[in-house]
Protein backbone atom coordinates (compact mmCIF):
# COMPACT_ATOMS: atom_id res chain seq x y z
CA UNK A 1 0.00 0.00 0.00
CA UNK A 2 1.25 3.47 -0.89
CA UNK A 3 1.32 6.20 1.77
CA UNK A 4 -1.18 8.99 1.24
CA UNK A 5 0.36 12.38 0.46
CA UNK A 6 -0.52 15.18 2.87
CA UNK A 7 -2.71 17.78 1.19
CA UNK A 8 -1.48 21.39 1.17
CA UNK A 9 -3.80 23.42 3.39
CA UNK A 10 -3.40 27.19 3.19
CA UNK A 11 -6.43 29.33 4.09
CA UNK A 12 -4.40 32.48 3.43
CA UNK A 13 -3.85 31.36 -0.18
CA UNK A 14 -7.59 30.83 -0.62
CA UNK A 15 -8.15 34.40 0.58
CA UNK A 16 -5.31 35.74 -1.60
CA UNK A 17 -6.86 34.14 -4.71
CA UNK A 18 -10.29 35.68 -4.12
CA UNK A 19 -11.55 37.90 -6.90
CA UNK A 20 -14.62 40.11 -7.26
CA UNK A 21 -15.62 38.48 -10.55
CA UNK A 22 -16.13 34.92 -11.71
CA UNK A 23 -12.94 33.94 -13.50
CA UNK A 24 -14.94 31.93 -16.04
CA UNK A 25 -17.98 34.04 -17.02
CA UNK A 26 -17.07 37.42 -15.47
CA UNK A 27 -20.24 37.73 -13.38
CA UNK A 28 -20.13 39.94 -10.29
CA UNK A 29 -22.16 37.97 -7.78
CA UNK A 30 -21.54 35.37 -5.07
CA UNK A 31 -17.98 34.26 -5.79
CA UNK A 32 -16.87 30.90 -4.43
CA UNK A 33 -13.42 29.29 -4.47
CA UNK A 34 -13.30 26.03 -6.42
CA UNK A 35 -10.56 23.41 -6.14
CA UNK A 36 -9.92 22.05 -9.65
CA UNK A 37 -8.48 18.87 -8.15
CA UNK A 38 -10.81 18.17 -5.26
CA UNK A 39 -9.63 18.31 -1.69
CA UNK A 40 -10.74 14.69 -1.29
CA UNK A 41 -8.40 13.60 -4.08
CA UNK A 42 -5.50 15.51 -2.52
CA UNK A 43 -5.91 18.81 -4.36
CA UNK A 44 -4.17 21.51 -2.39
CA UNK A 45 -4.83 25.13 -1.55
CA UNK A 46 -2.36 26.41 -4.14
CA UNK A 47 -3.06 29.17 -6.65
CA UNK A 48 -2.69 26.73 -9.56
CA UNK A 49 -5.53 24.62 -8.14
CA UNK A 50 -7.92 27.43 -7.20
CA UNK A 51 -10.36 29.29 -9.41
CA UNK A 52 -13.01 31.77 -8.29
CA UNK A 53 -16.43 30.93 -9.73
CA UNK A 54 -19.91 32.37 -9.43
CA UNK A 55 -22.53 30.04 -7.96
CA UNK A 56 -23.78 28.86 -11.38
CA UNK A 57 -20.28 28.20 -12.76
CA UNK A 58 -19.39 26.41 -9.50
CA UNK A 59 -22.42 24.14 -9.90
CA UNK A 60 -21.44 23.59 -13.55
CA UNK A 61 -17.89 22.66 -12.52
CA UNK A 62 -19.14 20.06 -10.05
CA UNK A 63 -21.66 18.62 -12.51
CA UNK A 64 -19.13 18.39 -15.35
CA UNK A 65 -20.72 21.05 -17.57
CA UNK A 66 -17.61 23.18 -16.94
CA UNK A 67 -14.73 20.77 -17.46
CA UNK A 68 -11.53 20.48 -15.46
CA UNK A 69 -9.62 21.34 -18.66
CA UNK A 70 -11.58 24.60 -19.05
CA UNK A 71 -10.75 25.53 -15.46
CA UNK A 72 -7.08 24.69 -16.04
CA UNK A 73 -7.10 26.94 -19.14
CA UNK A 74 -8.41 29.88 -17.09
CA UNK A 75 -5.79 29.34 -14.38
CA UNK A 76 -3.00 28.98 -16.98
CA UNK A 77 -4.01 32.27 -18.59
CA UNK A 78 -4.27 33.99 -15.20
CA UNK A 79 -0.84 32.74 -14.12
CA UNK A 80 0.80 33.31 -17.51
CA UNK A 81 1.95 29.70 -17.86
CA UNK A 82 0.96 26.74 -20.02
CA UNK A 83 -1.84 24.33 -19.19
CA UNK A 84 0.78 21.58 -19.00
CA UNK A 85 2.70 23.59 -16.39
CA UNK A 86 -0.46 24.06 -14.28
CA UNK A 87 -1.17 20.33 -14.54
CA UNK A 88 2.41 19.44 -13.55
CA UNK A 89 2.42 21.84 -10.58
CA UNK A 90 -0.84 20.35 -9.32
CA UNK A 91 0.38 16.77 -9.72
CA UNK A 92 3.59 17.55 -7.83
CA UNK A 93 1.61 19.26 -5.05
CA UNK A 94 -0.54 16.12 -4.81
CA UNK A 95 2.60 14.02 -4.28
CA UNK A 96 2.89 12.43 -7.71
CA UNK A 97 6.24 12.06 -9.46
CA UNK A 98 5.92 13.97 -12.71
Amino acid sequence: MFPKHKRIIDKKMIQACRKRRCEYCGAVTNIEPHHINTRGSGGGDIKENLIQLCTQCHINAHSGVLSKEECLEVVAMREGISIDAVYTINRKAMGYDV
